[in-house]
């Protein structure tokens, strides 16, 4: 394999990790705010209104 290619695996590499890592913080912080959610103030969603038509 050409020698700079290794440098560029390496960079996506590192970039997917990132990634992986900052959807899974989202994930958790998400879990976390809904938990902390006043559930009796939520309303059921009907998505079959018609806005008006």
């Amino acid at each position: 394999m050409p020698d700079g290619l290794w440098p560029v695996l390496a960079f996506i590499a590192v970039v997917i990790i990132y990634v992986i890592a900052k959807v899974i913080e989202n994930v958790k912080k998400s879990e976390q705010q809904w938990r902390q959610v006043d559930k009796s103030k939520l309303r059921e969603w009907d998505d079959d209104d018609d806005w008006g038509d």
